[in-house]
């Protein structure tokens, strides 16, 4: 197997564009318009894939792309202002659905080992961590501009003040990697770097949501490691501060979650009101939804329903169906559960197997707030992975043993015993044949 096959380095460039990285960072420049390209550029790994793999979801995905990116952008012409072009440009969110099967493409003919396609995965997250506080930490505080609502990486707003508005897709696993990492082996160094990475989301990340669910699948996995005694033993400790804190804390809570979630909770709320009008007064718009409005049109889903607040994709599964309608969404729901079903069954107790499972987890934890459809590519590029690694494990293939099954490694190929002279070379190979 040649080297440009097996190297590493294939892995650190493709797995940010399968993980939607740069989908909505303009900042990045040309690799903004790849990425929202990349998709429609993996056309051949995706017809390969539908022809010659049997992904187990391969009929719900193929279903889901011809409702999300035929059906939904006809709804957007009959409800919406909107022109044959901007019609197809909402579907733009849509199209990373098709890497369920461009990156299971991509694993069979780069066949990698899953050992390399680890590193890079977790390396890539470490990485996100490492330039996240590179750019706190030298970019000037004049960069920050107030668009809380814009596409810029340094953000600031009255709640928060300066922060950054890092893709944390590929950190997240890094993240759930370490905390598996550490819920095994207890060492310091772990420790450490789990509180810094946390510490690096609170004061820079800012983004309440995602770092609260990190936390608590974080503090899930170091508990389920533990003996059931100790979780006995350490809930039945915490019973007595926290029964403090709620004495004290409880009359406060109004207040407090006013300041911790400000006028954004309010705007999400009127935002839900004004997308429950939109649909509960169509039985068809409930039902298979009325799209939407590209980013990239001169009107936008704000300016049509006349509150500059309202964004789809802060609404949560109510935006998703009042895009999709009760059909899509049953099937965008399937795909990830479905998903997290295939994370599941292959974690095998190995910590970015289970990172994988927990980053999923994850998603659909954040999908209360955060329309999955917003970025689906993670989600379904672990599916794919999910689906490699199934493969590998029924062909007995190891971790660090690259290719694919029935096209083992080189590596792998033994020396044939007569040439090693362990039996005798057969006479019509002899010098006297």
């Amino acid at each position: 197997m040649s080297k440009w096959r097996t190297s590493g380095l294939w892995w650190w460039l493709l797995l940010p564009m399968f993980f939607q990285i740069f989908h909505y960072k303009q900042e990045a420049g040309p690799i903004y318009y790849l990425a929202k390209l990349w998709p429609v550029l993996l056309f051949p790994l995706i017809l390969y894939a539908m022809l010659a793999l049997r992904l187990p979801d391969g009929p719900a995905y193929l279903l889901l792309a011809a409702y999300t990116i035929f059906l939904t952008p006809v709804l957007s012409l009959l409800y919406l202002p909107n022109g044959l072009v901007d019609a197809l440009l909402s579907t733009v969110k849509a199209w990373p659905l098709t890497f369920y099967f461009s990156f299971a493409a991509a694993l069979i003919l780069l066949r990698p080992s899953e050992e390399t396609l680890a590193r890079a995965a977790v390396g890539c997250g470490v990485a996100t961590f490492v330039v996240m506080v590179l750019m706190w930490v030298v970019v000037p505080a004049e960069a920050f501009q107030p668009t809380p609502f814009g596409a810029n990486l340094f953000s600031w707003d009255e709640g928060r003040g300066n922060y950054i508005r890092m893709p944390m897709m590929l950190a997240e696993v890094a993240l759930f990697w370490l905390g598996q990492r550490l819920a095994r082996e207890w060492r310091l160094w772990q420790f450490l770097l789990l509180i810094g990475a946390i510490v690096a989301m609170i004061t820079i990340y800012k983004a309440r949501l995602p770092t609260g669910v990190s936390i608590i699948i974080l503090t899930w996995v170091l508990l389920a490691r533990l003996p059931g005694r100790w979780r006995w033993g350490l809930g039945a400790l915490a019973m007595v501060p926290a029964l403090g804190v709620i004495m004290i804390v409880g009359p406060q809570v109004p207040e407090l979650l006013a300041r911790t979630f400000d006028e954004s909770l309010f705007i999400r709320l009127r935002s839900v009101a004004m997308a429950w009008d939109w649909m509960s007064g169509d039985p068809v718009k409930l039902l298979l939804g009325s799209g939407s409005i590209s980013s990239f049109s001169s009107i936008t889903m704000a300016d049509f329903l006349g509150n500059a607040e309202f964004f789809l994709a802060d609404i949560g599964w109510l935006g998703v169906v009042m895009e999709y309608g009760l059909v899509g969404t049953a099937l965008i729901a399937f795909v990830h559960l479905r998903a997290l079903a295939t994370a599941h069954a292959v974690r095998d107790d190995d910590p970015f197997r289970c990172a994988l499972l927990n980053y999923v987890m994850f998603e659909l934890m954040c999908s209360a707030v955060y329309s999955v459809m917003y970025a689906p590519g993670p989600v379904v590029t672990v599916a794919a992975i999910a689906y490699w690694l199934r493969v590998r494990d029924a062909a007995g293939m190891a971790r660090d043993q690259p290719g694919w099954p029935g096209a083992p490694a080189a590596a792998r190929i033994e020396t044939p015993a007569w040439a090693q002279g362990r039996v005798p070379v057969p006479r019509h190979f002899s010098r006297s044949a």
